[in-house]
């Protein structure tokens, strides 16, 4: 059996790879994580501007509705923009609150689609049997050495 010599210029390669290696592999991780949260964040968007064109049109079909009630559109309009003043004046009244209601759901969405990537990527780890390792070894018989080029 030929012995391995101890070589400092090929450990330092073999490091230097290992930190490239890491370094790659957390930069990819990055990204996929931060793919993840720029998707939800346009999906968000996305419910938002659906959910403003919603309450333009349900705002529109209420002013012509209270307009019919009042027997004048414009009193329909100025009673429905009269509403929307009272939800502006209540969501004013109960901002602090609200800010940090919206702050803490959107750090826990947030750190929810950073966690989620990391819990698809686990996998169990399955320790040999050692008993099916050194049959192996034994059947196998002495191991050459093994330089892979690169």
């Amino acid at each position: 059996m030929e012995e391995q010599k101890f070589s400092f210029s090929e450990s330092f390669d073999k490091s230097k790879e290992y930190v490239e290696t890491q370094f790659e592999l957390l930069k990819l991780k990055a990204i996929s994580r931060m793919s993840r949260i720029l998707g939800s964040l346009i999906v968000d968007a996305s419910k938002v501007l659906l959910t403003l064109l919603i309450v333009f049109f349900v705002s529109l079909a209420l002013g012509f509705y209270l307009g019919e009630l009042m027997g004048s559109y414009s009193l329909g309009f100025l009673s429905t923009g009269g509403i929307f003043l009272v939800i502006l004046l209540i969501i004013r009244a109960m901002e602090p609150k609200l800010e940090a209601k919206f702050m803490n759901v959107t750090i826990k969405r947030i750190l929810t689609k950073w966690d989620d990537e990391d819990d698809e990527e686990e996998q169990p780890i399955v320790k040999p049997n050692m008993e099916e390792v050194k049959q192996d070894v034994n059947q196998e018989g002495p191991i050459e050495n093994d330089h892979r080029q690169q």
